[in-house]
């Protein structure tokens, strides 16, 4: 008998680094195996969050 999905997905071991072995977050289409700090990329939020200052003008 096939395991539960769910039960499969939650035995697999924590995906590392192949350089440092860090622990690295699971992504959705993400293949990599290098963490940014080895590889060097520069990591940009997603999401938008204007400065405290910025009101923007009404009209």
């Amino acid at each position: 008998m096939l395991p539960n999905v769910n039960q499969f997905f939650d035995s697999l071991p924590k995906k590392q680094c192949s350089r440092c072995g860090s622990v690295m977050e699971e992504l959705s289409e993400c293949y990599t195996h290098v963490c940014d700090e080895c590889s060097s990329h520069a990591v940009f939020p997603l999401a938008f969050k204007p400065e405290p200052k910025y009101s923007p003008k009404a009209g």
